[in-house]
Formats: structure tokens, sequence, C-alpha cells
């Protein structure tokens, strides 16, 4: 469990400073599945050496979840009276306060996974609603509310409509981890293989526990994604029976976006829908569960609607099962799994891994290297840029002003990166300055799997912090 919350200082801290609060806390926690909110939230907890009520709700009754509530709090206050049943979960909460109450250290409660029990009792929420607004003076009280489905969360737990809107004392999203924070579950590994890595799983860390770090690459995908039965190699079917009861049309547009078709009007043509207009619904619903992303030019990003919109997975690993193995899904059921890696993803895993996995890599470099002060640049917004023509800037960062202050170029090709990948990428902005808006000197950076040629790093010594050569390894140092 030590890898779940690598890296997570932030949120870490966050909920540190809730428990120590003098004051009472209503914290609300969420993210996807597997992104590590459980662990997290317990790591928290434990650092502190104190007691806790952890209650996770499942699907069953409410009579059900009030008694397993129950005998949650009779484990960790055992010298307590506790009733030997509560009526509702109003009565439940009420003597929560009770055994608050004068105490000198804090009364830590978690409900993990919220929907399951809003589910057993839809008026869950306006309760908590009124009995915070009756008891949050009482400073011992800690509550933390955890939830998986987003559109819940976000919807009816954090909308300005919500009951819970202003009772909130803070609300953490959890997201997947960078690339450089899920090498560190392979510390063995080459750069090259990291990325690889990050390809295949992305940044789920339920998913990164699955792969052995002893194990290579090929390995790992044939013996725990190309064999039936395994966790990684179902997955994504459990996903979206989980959140569509096997709806067909979800299934097919994800399909749709994995085999390379962005615009909507292409993958309604993919799927066999007349227009854009019949999977708009669809599309609204998946990114609200966080399985896809629409992106747009990074100078368009504050604009309502934008005709150049694209839709990516937002999950590599459902881009990396969608591509290459539901395809093949009977080759695998027949224990094909080594030929469906040496046939079918084998020759086709470098041109997978360029895009989106390595550019979006590329970009959360630029990031983490203006957030830890190494590269001084007012940025604001960091994102891709496309127009007309077919022209495309993989990495574009802009300021306060959209002005463009970075560009940059990846290439995930055997051969290194020359001068002319430089003079394209200056051409290009060349090209789109009218919406790039470049400041007066932009930073231009470039980024290579094979390295750079002796004289593209000799220009770049002549360009000085006008020309960024990152390599794999400086972007696994950073």
């Amino acid at each position: 469990m030590r890898h779940t919350f690598l890296n997570r200082h932030r949120e870490l801290r966050a909920l540190e400073e809730a428990i120590r609060s003098p004051r009472a806390e209503m914290v609300i926690l969420y993210g996807r599945r597997g992104v590590g909110k459980s662990a997290l939230m317990q790591h928290a907890l434990e650092q502190r050496g104190q007691r806790y009520i952890y209650y996770r709700a499942t699907k069953r009754t409410l009579t059900l979840q009030i008694a397993a509530m129950r005998n949650c709090v009779a484990q960790v206050y055992p010298e307590d009276y506790v009733p030997t049943a509560f009526t509702s979960i109003e009565d439940f909460l009420t003597y929560l306060v009770h055994l608050a109450s004068g105490r000198h250290e804090p009364l830590l409660f978690v409900i993990d996974e919220l929907p399951y029990l809003v589910e057993a009792d839809p008026s869950l929420l306006s309760v908590l609603q009124h009995w915070w607004d009756a008891h949050k003076g009482v400073g011992q009280l800690k509550v933390f509310l955890l939830g998986s489905t987003l559109a819940f969360m976000e919807r009816q737990v954090l909308d300005a409509g919500a009951p819970l809107y202003h009772r909130r004392t803070r609300s953490l999203r959890l997201e997947p981890m960078d690339y450089a924070e899920a090498a560190l579950f392979f510390p063995m590994y080459s750069p090259q293989q990291k990325m690889e890595a990050y390809a295949i799983l992305g940044g789920m860390p339920l998913y990164l526990e699955q792969f052995d770090p002893v194990q290579d690459i090929e390995q790992n995908v044939i013996g725990t994604i190309l064999r039936s039965h395994t966790f990684l190699s179902q997955e994504p079917e459990w996903l979206l029976l989980e959140e569509f009861r096997r709806d067909l049309l979800y299934s097919s547009i994800l399909r749709a976006v994995a085999a390379g078709h962005r615009r909507p009007s292409d993958i309604a043509n993919a799927i066999g829908k007349g227009s854009a207009q019949d999977i708009t619904v669809a599309l609204d619903k998946l990114q609200q569960l966080g399985l896809i992303v629409r992106e747009v030019p990074v100078t368009e990003r504050s604009l309502p609607r934008s005709r150049r919109s694209l839709y990516y997975l937002a999950d590599e690993y459902l881009h990396f099962w969608y591509r290459f193995v539901d395809p093949y899904s009977s080759m695998v059921a027949r224990g094909l799994g080594r030929q469906v890696w040496e046939q079918h993803i084998a020759p086709h895993l470098s041109h997978f891994v360029s895009r989106p996995a390595f550019e979006r890599a590329c970009r959360q470099y630029v990031w983490r290297m203006v957030e830890t002060g190494k590269l001084s640049l007012p940025v604001v917004a960091i994102g891709a840029w496309w127009g007309a023509g077919g022209r495309e800037i993989d990495v574009v960062a802009v300021d306060e002003q959209h002005r463009l202050v970075l560009a940059g170029s990846c290439k995930w090709t055997a051969n290194p990166m020359d001068v002319a990948d430089y003079v394209a990428l200056q051409k290009n902005v060349q090209l789109a300055q009218e919406e790039l808006r470049p400041n007066e000197r932009p930073t231009f950076a470039l980024f290579s799997r094979a390295g750079f040629t002796p004289q593209l790093r000799q220009l770049a010594e002549a360009e000085g912090e006008r020309l960024l050569l990152v390599s794999l390894q400086q972007m696994y140092e950073a």
C-alpha cells in the first residue's frame, strides 16, 4: 500500500491540516475508483496516531448500513456506551456529537463511498446539512466524505445548489499521478521503459500496482493484461458495467476514440450514428465520469464553444485496452496473449506511446519546472494548439494575457532531433502568430526520446535560455 500515496504531498497536507484544526471540519475527498482515495485517507489518519471511525459503504439496505456503522464505533470506542441499534442515520449522527463533546482529541469519522449510502437513504445529504448546521460548533468533529462517482460528487455534493455546498470546509479532487510520480513504481526501469509503462497504465495507483517492477514491460503486459481473469484484463468491462449496465453506445464511443477518431462527427460515423448530435449526451456523460476529455487549442479554452474540439480517452490504460486488448479478446481468452503482444502490440507500441501519452508527459514536465521555479516563465495555462492546414504545436504555454511564452515539439522516434525540428517549430509559431500572439522572446523546447544531434546541441548553446533541449533522462530528473 506504500505506493498508493507516493508524492501526494499537497493532499496529505490538506488532510493533516483538517485533522489538526481547532474547528469542526467537513472535508470532501473524491476521485475515480483506483486513484488512491481510501489509502490516502487512511495514511493521513494513521500518521496522527489517533483513533478514527472508518466506514466504507456498500450496496445494501439502510438497516444493514446503520448496523455496520454502529459496529465500527463500538470497535473504536469499546470503553464507551454504544446503543445496540439506531433507528436512523440522524440518530447515529446525533450520537457522534455526544461522543465528541468534551473530548480533548478529535472524533474522526470517515464515510467512504458516500454515493452507496445515499442510494440507501436518499435524504442523507439533507440530513447531513441540518445536522452540520446544528453542531458545527463542536470543534472536535471531523467528518470526511469520500466518493468515486465523479458526477454524483460534483453535482449532488459540491454543486452550488447542493445541500452541503456551504457546509464543506475543504474539498479535494484526487487526480491520477503524472508521468514522473507513476515512474516511482518502477525504480529499476530505464527512462524509456518508465514512459512506456506510463503510456500503458497511466497514473492510477491501483493499475500501477499490478505490474511487477522486477519484470520488463513485455512480461508484465502478457502476465497481467493479456491473460483471462486478471484485474487489469477485466477492469474496463467492470467499469462500464458499473456505470452504464452494458450500454453499447458508451463502449462503442470509447472504442472509436481509442482507434483515433477525435472529432464528434467522426466518432458518430465510426459507430454508425447519423450525426454528432446523436452522441452529444453520451459524450457529456463520459466526460463527467472522467473517462474521456474534450481538448481544444489552448488559445480557445476561455471560449464557451470551439469548432476545433477533439476527444481523447482521459485514462491511458483504457486507451491501451481498447486499442490493443479488446480487438483481440478472443485470442486472449484462448491463451494466446504472447501472440497478441508479438503480432499486434510490439510493432505499434512506439507509435502508441508518442501520442497522446508522451505529449501529455512533456506538458506535465513544463508544469513541474514552473512549479519548482526551475523555469522562470509567467505560465498560467499549458496545452496544445492546432489549426488550419494540419499545423500542430505539441506544447503551448501562455501567460495571463493568453500570449505565447513557450512552444514545444515532442518526438518519440529512434532518430535524434535535428536543427530542422527547431526550424519547423519556429515556422509553425510564426504561421500561427495571430492566434498565439507570442511575447517579445518566447522560449522553444524540444523533447526527444533519442536525444539531439551535435549540430542542434551547438545551436542550443548559442541560443541560451531561448531553446531548451529536454531528454527522457532530464524529464525523470525534474
